[in-house]
């Protein structure tokens, strides 16, 4: 039986250039409200349409031509005029349940120990996998950093479900981890390599790093955290976390297009339109120098919102990040040429490319 199409329904289609089966398709998601119904007198009534629905419905067409959504339904939900609180509430926490589900995590054991044990086998077959997964394609060409901060332990730690499920020999092989970025970023601040800390300094980051890492919180509470979190507060990340993301993703492209002509790997001419989103030269290293860009590195979930939930939560954990972030991206922004900006953000490039083409 063929389906009907209201009229509200054909004006939207008209409007945002969507299909119908599309439009249904992200009612049911949850990214489009269904149509609303208004009554006449008799018994009857009509499928109504709001401008929420049209910008809404426009948005996500755009991303959908683009071949992702990429934004994901946490940002699409955050921007609307008049957001659903409850619904992103719920966005939010489906993005952290879907992270576990990706690793392996959600797993049910007859111990925590065994439990926290099947967690870190996960972990360790997913970063065997393929750079698709731990690793944003390519991202470290040229200047940029390739590698993901993200041990097999650290991600058992932070998605553990308690903390009965902390190893300590995990937990040594992620403090040991940020000892070496921290000398790592020592080294490049100094312009030469540092091979050892002074032992007091070394014993004391230590301390800290281990206070740090124990007083994360568990999985059930970062869900918490997101279930009670002031709606302004949480609207807030929810907006900024996303829009932070796509921005270090278009810096990484201009940046990647910038070394691409500075060391004659590519040339303008093959480049084409492109070359012109190429940052200067100079600002890829003002880039690097920025104390967030080790911070708050790019990683796995940069081409998509994979990664929005986890880092949300660290800025609803922190909510003074928000105003250094706010700053950050704004930094970021200016580093780039104005007419690229948009473009190289939700820009996909294809497996194993060394560049944007």
């Amino acid at each position: 039986m063929s389906r009907t199409t209201s009229t509200a329904m054909r004006e939207l289609m008209e409007l945002s250039g969507a299909s119908q089966a599309q439009i249904e398709r992200w009612q049911k998601r949850g990214f489009l409200p269904r149509l609303p119904r208004a009554y006449a007198g008799g018994g009857g009534s009509k499928s109504a349409l709001s401008e929420e629905i049209v910008e809404r419905a426009q948005v996500l067409i755009d991303h959908a031509r683009q071949g992702t959504l990429a934004m994901g339904p946490i940002s699409l939900i955050a921007t609307l005029s008049e957001p659903d609180v409850a619904l992103l509430r719920d966005a939010v926490l489906e993005n952290l349940a879907a992270g576990r589900r990706r690793l392996g995590m959600d797993v049910r054991a007859d111990s925590p120990k065994e439990a926290a044990m099947v967690r870190l086998g996960a972990a360790e077959r997913k970063a065997r996998r393929s750079g698709r997964t731990w690793n944003l394609e390519n991202v470290g060409t040229g200047p940029v950093r390739e590698e993901s901060p993200y041990s097999p332990e650290t991600v058992a730690l932070f998605y553990r479900d308690s903390d009965e499920e902390i190893d300590t020999d995990d937990l040594e092989i992620v403090v040991d981890g940020m000892v070496e970025l921290l000398k790592e970023n020592v080294s490049r601040l100094n312009g030469a390599p540092v091979g050892a800390l002074p032992p007091d300094l070394e014993a004391n980051i230590r301390a800290d790093a281990r206070r740090r890492l124990l007083a994360a919180p568990t999985f059930r509470d970062q869900c918490d955290l997101v279930r009670s979190t002031p709606e302004d507060l949480l609207l807030r990340a929810c907006r900024l976390v996303p829009q932070v993301r796509r921005v270090q993703l278009a810096a990484v492209h201009s940046a990647r297009l910038a070394h691409a002509l500075h060391t004659g790997t590519l040339t303008a001419e093959q480049l084409g339109t492109w070359h012109d989103f190429a940052m200067p030269v100079a600002n890829i290293q003002r880039m690097e120098a920025h104390p967030m860009w080790t911070r708050w590195r790019i990683s796995a979930g940069a081409v998509n919102d994979s990664g929005d939930g986890s880092r949300i939560v660290v800025c609803l954990e922190e909510p003074s990040l928000l105003d250094e972030l706010e700053l950050f991206v704004a930094f970021l922004a200016s580093l780039i040429p104005v007419h690229a900006l948009h473009r190289l953000a939700f820009h996909r490039p294809e497996p194993g490319g060394q560049t944007v083409k």
